[in-house]
């Protein structure tokens, strides 16, 4: 009878401990999935993004060295003041203008160094859908559509740029201080 009793003793308890265990993680889970939900609910509107924003960082995948010093860094502002002047401004009537760094890899007595070339002002329509920002911008009379996914901040957002797409704005003939670059995340602060 002892034997018995403590039989369903031991099985009330398992039986307890297993109910708790479950409950225990149904209530981590619910937590961590309404944490992720309050964390990417937040929608980027149109109204983020009106303003003039200057670039702040620029962190590229790989390590470079664009100014030979002999120390690589991943954030390009550190490697040459090229960009310093990099700027957009997104008007309410869904107009931008956007002033971006130009540089060549083929400089110097051997054709394959580095150096810094005049400004180019881009111009052209944006939006904002869902978390994305959409751009169609005019380059040498060809219409680029980027609708890039954007991270915002209070007062600064970032996005990725692919080498794909850097091609359009930068000739890079390979074999270059910056060809081992994949992929770089471009982050404005709003002034």
């Amino acid at each position: 009878m002892k034997t018995i009793n403590l039989f369903k003793w031991n099985t009330f308890v398992s039986l307890s401990l297993l109910i708790l265990l479950m409950a225990s993680c149904s209530k981590e889970e619910v937590s961590v999935d309404t944490h992720l939900k309050v964390s990417n609910a937040t929608a980027v509107s149109k109204n983020d993004m009106i303003g003039y924003w200057e670039l702040s960082g620029m962190m590229a995948d790989t390590a470079i060295n664009l100014n030979d010093d002999e120390v690589y860094s991943r954030n390009l502002l550190d490697e040459t003041s090229c960009f310093n002047t990099m700027s957009i401004t997104f008007d309410e009537d869904g107009t931008f203008i956007s002033n971006n760094a130009q540089m060549t890899f083929e400089s110097g007595s051997t054709n394959d160094e580095f150096s810094c070339l005049t400004d180019r002002v881009d111009a052209g329509d944006w939006e904002v859908s869902n978390d994305s920002l959409i751009l169609n911008v005019e380059i040498n009379n060809t219409t680029f559509t980027h609708k890039k996914l954007i991270n915002l901040e209070t007062n600064k957002f970032s996005l990725d740029v692919t080498k794909i797409e850097s091609s359009q704005y930068v000739n890079d003939p390979g074999n270059t201080q910056a060809s081992p670059i994949r992929i770089l995340e471009v982050e404005y602060t709003k002034v």
